[in-house]
């Protein structure tokens, strides 16, 4: 059973806050909260089972690592019969935006599953970096802004599409890597830094976005500022 305080977590943010050594930082965020970080049966196929099976070197410690936190229920697996969603999602989540003619592809099964997943299971919180998943639960309207400058053409909306597919996210909301080592640093989780803790916690800010959080730099320095005023 799914717990109050739930947060569904993608598999590229665990993998890059792992890669960091930033594991322990789940525990202390479920102590000090009462937040449960949960994964479903794929994410743990590709952070965990698939490396290990296959004996990938390059990233065998970081799946271990994983490993460790799923033994000790840090990271719990939950699981739902979401297959009949998750492709009814796709289909309408990747029918929204038309540019000149054609639909955009925005969503991927893996990201899609977590959707289905949080809404078949009523949880409201996921731990997502990638910026088009969480622009189009969040923020759809700037999304559609974004592409038109990236794509340099009109982007047309299926409404019927659009209405539908936030039914399912509309009480959702994503968290990034970023915010939640923002969440750890006021919890007490730089104090070993001693007087670097400011130094540490930008460091751990600029290392999330190289590993792929999508967080521009001045977003990063405006908070910094936030975390370490007085």
């Amino acid at each position: 059973m799914v717990k109050e305080k739930a947060v569904l977590c993608d598999s590229s943010v665990l993998i890059s806050l792992m890669d960091s050594c930033f594991g322990d930082m789940f525990s202390l965020i479920e102590k000090k909260t009462g937040v449960y970080f949960y994964i479903t049966p794929g994410v743990k196929l590709e952070i965990v089972s698939h490396p290990l099976s296959i004996q990938m070197k390059a990233y065998e410690l970081s799946a271990l690592r994983m490993k460790a936190l799923i033994d000790k229920n840090v990271l719990e697996e939950i699981n739902a019969d979401t297959e009949e969603l998750t492709k009814k999602l796709m289909q309408i989540g990747n029918n929204i935006f038309y540019a000149r003619g054609k639909p955009i592809h925005l969503i991927d099964l893996g990201e899609t599953d977590i959707i289905a997943t949080a809404s078949l299971l009523n949880i409201k919180t996921l731990l997502i970096d990638e910026r088009t998943t969480r622009m189009l639960i969040e923020a759809p309207f700037q999304l559609k802004a974004h592409l038109e400058d990236e794509l340099r053409t009109s982007v047309y909306v299926n409404q019927e599409n659009f209405r539908e597919f936030q039914k399912f996210v509309e009480d959702m909301h994503v968290i990034r890597s970023v915010e939640l080592l923002g969440i750890a640093y006021k919890l007490g989780y730089f104090e070993s830094f001693g007087k670097d803790k400011k130094k540490a916690i930008e460091a751990a800010l600029y290392k999330a976005k190289y590993s792929g959080s999508a967080v521009r730099f001045d977003e990063i320095e405006a908070y910094v500022k936030l975390l370490t005023k007085a």
